[in-house]
């Protein structure tokens, strides 16, 4: 059975109250689109009860970004949640590399430094893997050997290691921001949730066997990796030296080189990364299943992710919002919109390197979600199919 992607276009400079009334549109749009719920009362969602913990989950973006999503938007979900007798919390957690996000106290306070205060946004700001990253919950998931269409799926991780924060609140509306990404080469909803809300351990796990090396005749030892780098493996000499055995393989030294002189070798290690991204997904949903709701912003995209502190301009006009109770399916119908409105696959430009269709086929595989959907138009009445991939 296909799963439901609601779309509502939007054009590039398009004022902020406007994608708010946009976001609120699609939120009461997908409220009745989950099999088994009850449609939404009209001032509010159907599926959330009373004075249950919903967590709001973006990002903040790093000093110096303008991409990341504004907090009128994200006050528009919490309105939502509200309406429907929730308790909105916006939820995030710390960075592994060195920054304005690598501790709760500095975390929140760099968010209001982006406005996202409780009065802008209505609801308070919970870093939910403590002050430091410190504070997981140990999600088993069973090895399993898993059948799909004659192939053997053998998952990677057996233990994932979560936010608290992210165990304990009752569901989450999940607003990403779709960008490219320097290790997983698109990053969007399935990002968004793996990664955003895994433990600083849970983070350690996934990045673990991306080691990167350094090309001695572009690097200046300028040391701006070292000074970077949350593990301490860098030591300047003549050039920069990485300490393989101390590495965590968070690409921060490549993401931060101002010479190229970082290079990753991009082969089944990123790949792998993918898949724990996946998986790490089915840890931090599970049983949340129907209480959470996913939506894709293809608004001032760029080549890369939020968390870069750099003003990058948009590789192409703004294209719309997209939203879904499935993960998967709005990650497919995104790529699938972009390809149709720019006629070239993006993020495979952007990063040539890196297969970024891994992690939506192996979240296919998994059965987080449904790559197969329908694509409705809500612009254009509910009933509008504007798409129908098998």
């Amino acid at each position: 059975m296909k799963s439901t992607v609601f779309f509502i276009p939007a054009k590039t400079a398009e004022g902020l109250s406007s994608l708010a009334q946009k976001t609120k549109r699609l939120l009461e749009a997908l409220a009745p689109a989950g099999a088994g719920l009850k449609p939404a009362p009209a001032n509010g969602p159907g599926f959330i009860k009373k004075d249950e913990l919903i967590g709001i989950k973006t990002t903040f973006g790093e000093r110096g970004n303008i991409g990341h999503l504004k907090p009128p938007i994200i006050r528009a979900a919490v309105e939502y949640v509200k309406a429907g007798g929730g308790k909105p919390f916006l939820i995030e957690t710390n960075t592994l590399y060195v920054g304005q996000r690598s501790n709760a106290v500095d975390h929140i306070l760099h968010a209001y430094s982006h406005g996202f205060t409780p009065e802008a946004v209505g609801a308070p700001i919970v870093i939910a893997d403590g002050l430091r990253g410190e504070n997981d919950y140990c999600m088993p998931l069973p090895e399993k050997v898993q059948e799909f269409k004659g192939s053997r799926v053998q998952r990677l991780t057996r233990t994932a290691f979560i936010a608290g924060g992210a165990k304990a609140a009752s569901g989450f509306v999940f607003l990403s921001h779709v960008t490219g990404h320097m290790l997983t080469g698109l990053g969007a909803t399935l990002k968004n949730i793996g990664m955003g809300l895994a433990s600083r351990g849970g983070k350690l796990a996934m990045h673990s066997g991306v080691v990167p090396q350094i090309l001695t005749d572009k690097c200046k030892a300028c040391g701006l990796c070292a000074e970077f780098c949350p593990a301490g493996a860098i030591t300047i000499k003549d050039y920069s030296i990485i300490d393989a055995s101390k590495c965590i393989g968070c690409g921060e030294c490549l993401a931060v080189c101002p010479h190229g002189a970082v290079k990753i070798s991009w082969d089944e290690d990123t790949e792998n990364l993918q898949k724990k991204v996946a998986e790490y997904c089915l840890a931090i949903l599970k049983g949340k299943e129907k209480k959470s709701v996913f939506l894709n912003f293809i608004i001032h995209v760029t080549e890369q992710c939020d968390c870069m502190d750099k003003a990058y301009p948009p590789a192409f006009e703004d294209i719309g919002i997209l939203a879904s109770r499935d993960p998967v399916a709005v990650e497919q119908a995104t790529v699938d919109l972009i390809m149709e409105h720019v006629r070239e696959d993006f993020f495979r430009k952007a990063w040539p390197d890196i297969d970024y269709t891994t992690q939506i086929d192996y979240a296919h595989k998994i059965g987080l979600g449904n790559k197969e959907y329908e694509l409705l138009d809500i612009t254009k009445g509910l009933r509008k199919v504007v798409r129908s991939r098998q």
